[in-house]
């Protein structure tokens, strides 16, 4: 059984990796991440919007790994949560590809020129009742046809994927501030 994201994309060409230091337990970490939504996200909705993968009006209730561009495919709850998804994102309208439930689907072969990608959360206890929250997007395609239509997508995109994520860090930790109360700090 996969148990990481890495594990079943392991040949991942395409990858990024973002973190942030929040003063706070891992536990209320986890609570903030599981409560963001997409629209805690000042960053990323208007690239959404401009992209047409969502609609203008935010959604309050959507968590993130919810409807989004990855499906939930792994938890431990508290420490870990991976999405995933097989795809052909750089279609002007991505075309999703086989369905996925786990990570053992996602690490399955698939025939076709199709990109396996996803993005999971971890939480690192720090001394002094921090947590280190990281984020890995990882990216692999199935054949060499999406290894080149991939990779002039991502040369395109992967600075504003960058954005996402780093947005996507700094909503959780507004979250946590919003949950200790004025005054507080917890990004350091």
């Amino acid at each position: 059984m996969v148990s990481t994201l890495a594990d079943a994309l392991p040949a991942a060409e395409f990858t990024e990796f973002h973190d942030i230091v929040i003063d706070a337990p891992a536990a209320d970490v986890w609570a903030a991440l599981s409560a963001t939504t997409w629209a805690d996200l000042w960053l990323t909705r208007p690239l959404v919007i401009l992209r047409g993968l969502r609609p203008a009006k935010p959604d309050t209730t959507r968590g993130l790994l919810e409807g989004g561009p990855v499906v939930p495919l792994y938890r431990e709850p508290g420490r870990y949560i991976a999405g995933g998804r097989i795809a052909r994102p750089w279609k002007p309208r991505p075309e999703l590809g086989p369905a996925v439930a786990t990570l053992d689907d996602l690490a399955a072969p698939v025939t076709g020129s199709w990109l396996k990608y996803g993005m999971d959360f971890r939480l690192h206890d720090l001394p002094g009742g921090r947590t280190r929250l990281s984020t890995f997007t990882l990216c692999q395609p199935t054949d060499e046809a999406a290894r080149r239509a991939f990779g002039r997508y991502w040369r395109l995109i992967r600075p504003f994927s960058g954005l996402i994520r780093r947005d996507i860090l700094h909503a959780v930790a507004r979250r946590v501030q919003m949950s200790l109360g004025p005054g507080s700090h917890p990004v350091r």
